[in-house]
């Protein structure tokens, strides 16, 4: 096998801090505007997480194309979570690009 597969480009990843996770809180979610917003420590490659308060995480999506699977989420997350044998966080909101 001498043939290279075709390799995709990779996206353009734009990862952000907490700072602009809080502010695109604030702008969308104003009610939970005042909950302190910090990194977890392990950070994966379609997006950034961040703790929101004590209970809840936000995702931001580093690339456009890994927006594409949030609606998929929010849509599937809650019809799959009862019949799967561990607990499944389910979406609470969704926001949108800015």
């Amino acid at each position: 096998m001498n043939e290279t597969p075709e390799v995709l480009p990779l996206p353009d990843r734009r990862p952000v801090d907490a700072a602009v996770a809080g502010r695109l809180i604030a702008a969308q979610f104003p009610q939970w505007s005042d909950l302190e917003v910090r990194p977890v420590d392990v950070q994966g490659w379609d997006n950034c997480t961040f703790r929101l308060g004590d209970e809840m995480l936000v995702r931001l999506p580093t690339a456009a194309e890994y927006a594409l699977a949030v609606e998929k989420e929010h849509r599937w997350l809650p019809v799959l979570a009862p019949a799967l044998p561990l607990e499944v966080p389910l979406p609470l909101a969704m926001g949108g690009a800015r």
